[in-house]
């Protein structure tokens, strides 16, 4: 199984588009997609993102938006496990960044080391060559949907399954945390209902607590009933938890958050 990050990098309703036309032996080649590659070992997931988008486009991302985590089975090719980002603020951190910034204007294709890269309107990405389940999510990401799983089946070329949302109590548990916004807090109750498991607040305790997915699905937006971090928060302990919710604005009382 391969993690890779794939970014779509917006300004002025256009996606940075990467055209894979460089490589003889390449799963996307021929195809649209946007920036990003394979996570090397001992990286994390962002930082895979970053050094990625900056080896390919010279732009160094100020922040970014995690977006799904969509799993690819082919019969051709390795399984890939992606994490989907979109991102609009940036800046140009050397002469190609410069010039991917100045295509934005105009309209110029770029010959990059993996292919052709090109500012595309929005409304024009469907009228690209994708991969069919690209033509999924990217739909979803014009709809501006909340952060999802999806599976997608390959035989070659051809798309033969797809399911999006997530299909065990642990993705459904993510998927939800993950909806969690920046200032906001839930509860572990909370996101048991959501899960579709009234009653089992602990199950989603114990999910959280072996969360795979650190600096994607914020476990450290969820609290118990009282507003008290988890006594065994597996990323820091509960005082670190709580210094996380501090630094995004939730107001935190006697070591309990503020409802």
């Amino acid at each position: 199984m391969i993690d890779s990050t794939l970014c779509y990098i917006e300004k002025d309703g256009k996606y940075l588009m990467l055209l894979r036309n460089k490589k003889e032996i390449d799963c996307n080649k021929g195809k649209w997609i946007g920036v990003g590659g394979k996570r090397e070992p001992l990286e994390t997931v962002p930082e895979c993102l970053v050094r990625e988008v900056r080896e390919e486009t010279g732009l160094r991302l100020k922040s970014w938006e995690p977006r799904a985590i969509i799993a690819f089975n082919s019969d051709e090719w390795e399984h890939e496990k992606m994490f989907l980002f979109t991102a609009k603020e940036f800046e140009p951190v050397n002469d190609w960044g410069r010039q991917v910034m100045d295509a934005l204007e105009s309209g110029e294709t770029l010959h990059g080391y993996e292919g052709d890269l090109c500012w595309i309107h929005k409304e024009d990405i469907m009228s690209l060559n994708l991969w069919e389940g690209d033509r999924i999510f990217m739909q979803m990401l014009a709809d501006d949907a909340q952060f999802f799983f999806m599976r997608l089946e390959y035989h070659g070329d051809d798309l033969v399954e797809s399911h999006v949302g997530g299909e065990s109590f642990k993705e459904r548990v993510y998927e939800e945390t993950a909806r969690v916004p920046r200032g906001r807090v839930s509860t572990y109750g909370e996101i048991a209902v959501m899960a579709g498991h009234p009653g089992a607040a602990r199950a989603v305790g114990n999910a959280l607590h072996e969360n795979p997915y650190e600096g994607i699905i914020p476990c450290h937006r969820i609290v118990n009933a009282s507003g008290a971090p988890a006594s065994n928060f597996g990323f820091g302990g509960p005082e670190e938890q709580l210094k996380l919710l501090r630094a995004e604005g939730v107001k935190i009382v006697n070591g309990k958050v503020v409802f």
